[in-house]
């Protein structure tokens, strides 16, 4: 009994010291590559906008986080299987909401967009006012139906969106550029050296850091606990900030 004193005794200082994340809950969450929301580093390190905004958002709930980059599909289902516990970012659905809990607060907004070079002049309220001009897109992408049916805009088909942006980079001519998601195609010209800007948004809809429902009861309360911080976080300007590191 004495020698179990001794021990307990000689353990305290130690576990004193320890940091709180020694003892705290572990969260799981998926995610796929998509620049810059969701990157991983030559080294193995996970970063980008939305990683960067979720790391906070664990330190100040107090849970501990783990990244999974996953192809997105398998990402949502081992959310919906319980082998994560979380994933971003995902648009709202009926058929995910059969085993996702969302928060109250997206962690994004994805717009769907045209775009053009800063200080090209060009405006649009719909896309009549584009008839005639050249848009950059990538094969098998879907930008919304209106966009996909429209006829009277020449559409140059890519393989990808870094081949879209090389093309934008060098033309000279009026070529724009539809993208999918805007922080993407703004990304991809930054590092390329071009500057961009809106000329259109085609759509806009929210994406979240969603839990999943295997974990029961408790999913329920992390998505309002995280909801509840991230709202906090962009009142105080944190997520504009991280942002503004990308672009």
């Amino acid at each position: 009994m004495i020698m179990k004193k001794c021990v307990l005794l000689s353990l305290l200082p130690v576990l004193f010291f320890l940091p709180l994340t020694a003892f705290a809950e572990k969260i799981v969450f998926g995610n796929s590559r998509w620049p810059p929301y969701s990157i991983v580093e030559e080294d193995g390190r996970k970063t980008g906008i939305n990683t960067e905004i979720v790391t906070e958002l664990c330190r100040r709930i107090g849970v501990e986080a783990e990244f999974r980059t996953l192809p997105w599909k398998r990402a949502l289902k081992y959310a919906e299987q319980g082998k994560i516990d979380a994933i971003y970012a995902a648009r709202r659905t009926k058929e995910r909401e059969k085993f996702l809990h969302y928060p109250s607060e997206p962690l994004l907004m994805e717009r769907t967009v045209i775009l053009a070079r800063e200080g090209s002049g060009i405006r649009a309220a719909g896309l009549a006012d584009l008839k005639g001009m050249i848009v950059g897109v990538v094969r098998g992408f879907t930008y919304g139906p209106e966009f996909d049916s429209f006829k009277e805009i020449k559409k140059i088909e890519c393989n990808d969106d870094e081949q879209v942006v090389k093309i934008f980079a060098v033309s000279k001519r009026a070529f724009l550029v539809a993208s999918n998601e805007e922080g993407v195609t703004k990304y991809l010209c930054k590092k390329v050296g071009v500057k961009s800007e809106v000329v259109l948004v085609l759509d806009e809809l929210p994406s979240f850091l969603a839990f999943s429902k295997a974990l029961g009861k408790r999913g329920r309360e992390l998505a309002k606990k995280f909801g509840d911080a991230l709202k906090k976080m962009k009142k105080e300007g944190f997520t504009e900030k991280v942002r503004n590191k990308y672009f």
